[in-house]
């Protein structure tokens, strides 16, 4: 490809820019372009640098004849001003005095008799060396000089490719950590993660976790260079595709999830959870192998030589999302619980048992109090907690707002507007306690709930509680399936008295989805499907009301209604 008129003279500037180190760096980056992109610009450039030279030698030759000095400068070397320039008229002069001047006889020279010529030493005999050839060969080193220095006297800003957008428990080996919005650049140095996660969103859409101890870099916006460590990548938004480069191996995806750990030897595992990746075991040719890797399959290289081995997906090895507001480490659990929810959790077992919330948010009352309390039935927003839209006491006496939304629960009875307990994540040391039969249990058809391995959510009546489940879905970026749980009474009432009695209530968006009158120790079990249209989940215990102002305050008595393992069933 030829050069225009117009880029010729253009190079030529920038060389004279560049000859005179008066270049800038925008310049200097035009010149490196028309250079890589032109073949007739590297022999102009050659061809000038040898050009420049010569003029320097000759300068260098001339300087010591006072009347051929020239005021031609090299360099930095200073103008000579020992003579004048010589000119076409002083030259014409002195070839007219050569024509009209008088011969001039020079006396005889004596001649030096001859002598034997003495045997000489062989010597060996030295190359000759062109002054030329070397002050060429030097100014050509001292222009690759330049071209090789200068980014390193002025670097090329680096390009921030991704953002930090969140980090957990993160610790590091530098003395600046990451914090959530720190911009990271292509080309910069490695990052060491000593403990916790990070999570990191590229530019082009791309969601990354990962977890200590790590040590990473971006070699550009579309690639992941991994020392060591354990990343989770997400391309389900991202704009093209992604690859991880390890000390032995590449891992190419266009559009999917998948997992790669790999250790401080450079031996990697390789878990795709959707979609389709290539991976490239072994980095030099010897060993080098291409294969496929589809959506439930795993890979381990490294350990036994050179072979790719098959192993088991796990599907929780890796985290998949974070939420340092929530202390959520989200490892693609299958459940949500909404018990631990309550609790302050993240429902993945983070929530403290035996907390809670009161329906009727009261702030006068003492947290985990037991007691008979009346409360008008106002729907309170809980803003504390992402994933709870809100709770209330229903009554029926007026229509009873069940979301933040406005849905009302239409069918709500009657009740006697008396509440006895907030609403507790498994509390089951507490209600033993206050247990009035010696021989009371937590058993609930064959489940028992005294054991730490079950949760389950104290309802006593009268309460109601609403999930929002787009918080849920957006925070766990994945579709929410059903809702299972196990409702009952405990058999708590004492023998001479009447057991209990209450009623369950589960709305989807304020229409009852299902409704049970509860028996004490009988089980109850709930299984609701969810579409993505789906928006608030309500859970509501009543007692029924007695409908008479002497009695009301006793028609609460023993109604401990609980939800065993309230589920949130995850795709």
């Amino acid at each position: 490809m030829e050069l225009s008129n117009i880029q010729l003279n253009r190079l030529f500037t920038l060389l004279g820019a560049l000859r005179d180190e008066a270049i800038t760096r925008e310049e200097f980056e035009e010149l490196s372009s028309l250079l890589k992109n032109y073949p007739q610009a590297q022999e102009l450039y050659i061809d000038y640098v040898y050009l420049c030279t010569d003029l320097c030698n000759l300068q260098a030759a001339i300087r010591h004849t006072p009347v051929l000095a020239s005021p031609l400068s090299c360099g930095d070397e200073e103008p000579n001003d020992s003579g004048a320039p010589l000119t076409l008229e002083f030259l014409q002069i002195l070839g007219d005095y050569e024509k009209e001047a008088e011969a001039v006889e020079l006396p005889p020279v004596e001649m030096p008799s001859p002598q034997v010529p003495r045997p000489a030493i062989a010597a060996k005999s030295r190359p000759q060396v062109s002054k030329l050839s070397l002050f060429a060969l030097f100014a050509s080193m001292a222009a690759l000089l330049m071209i090789l220095i200068y980014p390193l006297v002025f670097p090329a800003p680096q390009s921030g490719v991704a953002s930090v957008s969140d980090t957990l428990g993160a610790a590091w080996s530098s003395r600046e950590p990451l914090e959530k919005g720190t911009r990271l650049s292509a080309g910069a140095a490695p990052v060491q993660l000593i403990k916790g996660l990070i999570k990191i969103q590229t530019d082009n859409g791309v969601h990354l976790v990962i977890e200590a101890p790590a040590e990473f870099r971006f070699v550009n916006s579309d690639e992941l260079s991994m020392t060591y460590g354990r990343v989770f990548v997400n391309i389900r938004q991202a704009q093209n595709g992604f690859a991880v480069q390890t000390q032995k191996s590449k891992i190419i995806d266009m559009g999917t999830q998948f997992g790669v750990y790999t250790d401080m030897r450079g031996d990697i595992e390789l878990h795709v959870f959707e979609g389709k990746t290539v991976l490239i075991a072994g980095l030099s040719n010897k060993t080098k192998q291409v294969l496929d890797v589809m959506a439930g399959q795993a890979k381990r290289f490294g350990e036994s030589g050179t072979e790719v081995q098959s192993i088991r997906l796990s599907e929780q090895f890796f985290a998949r999302d974070i939420q340092s507001q929530n202390n959520l480490i989200w490892r693609q659990e299958k459940q949500i619980d909404l018990a631990d929810i309550v609790g302050g959790g993240t429902g993945l077992g983070t929530g403290q048992k035996e907390t809670g919330i009161n329906p009727s948010n009261r702030p006068a009352d003492v947290p985990g109090e037991m007691r008979d309390r009346r409360s008008g039935n106002a729907y309170n927003k809980v803003p504390a907690n992402p994933y709870i839209d809100g709770v209330f006491v229903p009554n029926g006496n007026s229509p009873q707002i069940v979301s933040s939304a406005g849905h009302v629960f239409r069918e709500c009875p009657v009740t006697s507007g008396y509440f006895f307990a907030d609403i507790l994540h498994s509390p089951a040391e507490k209600l033993l306690q206050n247990s009035q039969k010696k021989s009371a249990s937590l058993e609930l058809g064959s489940v028992d709930y005294n054991n730490p391995e079950k949760t389950f959510l104290c309802m006593h009546a009268n309460s109601g509680i609403t999930f929002d489940l787009n918080a849920v879905r957006s925070r766990l970026q994945t579709p929410i399936r059903r809702f299972t749980a196990q409702a009952g009474l405990l058999d708590f009432a004492p023998p001479h008295l009447d057991a209990g009695y209450a009623e369950c209530w589960v709305l989807v968006d304020g229409r009852v989805r299902h409704h049970a009158a509860l028996a004490a120790g009988r089980a109850d079990n709930i299984e609701i499907e969810l579409s993505e249209a789906d928006r608030f989940l309500t859970l509501i215990a009543t007692d029924g009301g007695s409908r008479d102002p002497e009695l009301d305050r006793n028609a609460i008595g023993y109604d401990w209604c609980i939800f065993g393992q309230p589920k949130l069933i995850l795709e």
